[in-house]
């Protein structure tokens, strides 16, 4: 009879883990949840695959009507796409705060016409104090940075009179700003001064802004991509530039990435999680709009990856990683 009892309890236990999974076994059928996503900017970039794979992937499992929209780095275009969503009756919407208080407004329409808002990837400075949003799902800049300004000095050997060149894809907005405070302070105790630049997010222009950089100042010593598209090119730039072998690290994981930290030519990146910074917004969605469960802010990471540790990352690039 015991183990009648227990066959019964681990039914019925997979029967709950099927039902949070969306699975055909759920008894009944759940309440669609209809969701805004909204991609801050940069249609084709590597980082962005894995965001919208994530934020796909638990919309099938969750019952959610996802719409994944762009907005094409205007923040602008965000606040008015967060209106539509507000005027399509839509239960949730999962925008990006790119620039302090542009998206106060539309936040706050949405919020008092009954949304959920969950802001993905880069936060108001103040956080809920800045912004009316329920949570923040995404990295946090300063701590990442900090890490990989402290690993560069350490496989390194970066010391006083040495020079990091911070290239960055938009220096102006949140994450930019953020990840050269957490990087600098790492480099500034130690004596390296830095200097940030701005290279967009088209490879091929990246890699020439960057070359060029090195070109016109031989006193730097290494680089420290802020970016995806910057800690991608910087090998490259530096092989350009006549600085093959320029000491560099970085933010965020792709497959070249990957490949230049598992060959050596890159010491490490700092891994945000895109996935999880597409997934997590939903299922919270999904829950909260159906069961009161109210979403929490998540840190998706400060992970060093390197080549000890980038297998899954390489293998996976472009959809989990």
């Amino acid at each position: 009879m015991r183990r009648r009892n227990m066959f019964k309890a681990a039914l019925s236990s997979a029967s709950v883990v099927a039902a949070i999974s969306g699975s055909p076994v759920v008894a009944q059928e759940l309440e669609t949840v209809k969701v805004t996503f909204i991609q801050h900017c940069c249609s084709g970039a590597t980082f962005f695959q894995p965001m919208q794979f994530g934020a796909e992937e638990a919309a099938r499992l969750f019952n959610v009507e996802l719409t994944y929209v762009n907005a094409d780095g205007d923040a602008a275009r965000a606040a008015n796409l967060i209106e539509t969503a507000i005027a399509e009756g839509q239960d949730a919407v999962i925008p990006t705060i790119t620039v302090p208080d542009a998206l106060d407004e539309a936040v706050q329409k949405a919020k008092d016409a009954g949304l959920i808002v969950i802001v993905q990837n880069i936060d108001d400075p103040m956080g809920s104090a800045g912004n009316a949003r329920d949570s923040f799902v995404g990295q946090n800049f300063i701590a990442s940075g900090a890490i990989i300004g402290q690993k560069m000095i350490d496989h390194y050997g970066l010391k006083a009179g040495d020079h990091c060149l911070l290239p960055v894809e938009f220096p102006e907005l949140t994450y930019a700003i953020e990840r050269a405070q957490g990087v600098q302070s790492a480099l500034e105790p130690a004596g390296v001064t830095s200097e940030i630049i701005g290279t967009g997010t088209v490879d091929a222009e990246a890699l020439t802004i960057i070359s060029q950089a090195l070109i016109a100042n031989p006193k730097i010593t290494c680089a420290i991509g802020l970016g995806t598209t910057p800690t991608t090119n910087i090998p490259d730039a530096a092989i350009e530039a006549g600085r093959d072998g320029l000491p560099n690290g970085g933010f965020d994981t792709n497959p070249k990435i990957m490949e230049n930290i598992m060959a050596g030519i890159t010491v490490g990146t700092m891994d945000q999680q895109p996935f999880w910074q597409g997934y997590l917004p939903v299922m919270f969605a999904a829950y909260e709009k159906r069961y009161g469960l109210k979403a929490v802010d998540f840190d998706t990471g400060n992970n060093l990856i390197e080549a000890s540790n980038g297998d899954l990352a390489l293998k996976w690039g472009g959809t989990y990683r």
